[in-house]
């Protein structure tokens, strides 16, 4: 869904990851942070979809993520966000 590209300029803050619920769609979770981030990991097992995505922070060094199960967001985690 990200490019490298997307990636590299994509930073985020703790003030926009506070934002994130769960329930909330990539789309919308993409929204508040305002670049898509980059794809971890995907599988689908017994029917169930899950995608884990990552964002950078705008400090050095941190990062979050969040992983999506059928559409929507389950959980969330930031390491260094400011």
């Amino acid at each position: 869904m990200s490019t490298a590209a997307n990636a590299a300029t994509c930073e985020v803050s703790k003030a926009q990851y506070d934002q994130l619920k769960n329930g909330m769609t990539l789309a919308e979770a993409v929204r508040v942070l305002g670049c898509e981030g980059e794809e971890m990991s995907s599988s689908e097992i017994a029917g169930i979809s899950t995608v884990m995505f990552m964002w950078w922070g705008a400090s050095f060094g941190g990062n979050m993520n969040a992983m999506f199960q059928n559409g929507k967001m389950v959980t969330k985690a930031q390491f260094g966000l400011k």
